[in-house]
């Protein structure tokens, strides 16, 4: 059975800005705005996803593109499938993630896949042999 998280998130401006001075990345799209917006970094944007920032989980591989820009006071529903695969083990599980977060309009904004290893109490909490 897969695990599925949905959450939704609103980026400020001040998300923007401590993302910057996090990550270092100062654009001018992010700093100043784009068209009169400022947009999310892209790191802004992936933090949004859930499960990535479960305690004890650790990302083994991550892939995603950016699909369209995301600004300041605009709210996103990032969600992740994840169906255990591999041997399973008895202390931690390996998902395959699929990625998707999309914004107001049910228009996607990113999209990925991924590998995550897992405590197996996370694992089978949630039903993760699928």
């Amino acid at each position: 059975m897969p695990i599925t998280r949905t959450t939704t998130r609103t980026f400020s401006s001040e998300d923007i800005d401590v993302c910057a001075r996090l990550t270092g990345d100062l654009g001018s799209h992010h700093m100043a705005g784009h068209g009169g917006r400022r947009m999310t970094q892209g790191a802004l944007t992936l933090s949004a996803v859930p499960l990535l920032d479960e305690p004890g989980v650790h990302m083994r591989e991550l892939s995603f593109a950016f699909l369209a820009p995301v600004y300041a006071g605009d709210t996103v529903t990032a969600s992740v499938r994840a169906t255990e695969t591999g041997e399973p083990a008895a202390d931690r599980a390996l998902l395959a993630c699929e990625i998707s977060v999309t914004n107001g309009d049910g228009t996607p904004v990113l999209a990925g896949t991924g590998v995550a290893d897992v405590p197996r109490t996370l694992a089978d909490a949630a039903g993760g042999r699928g």
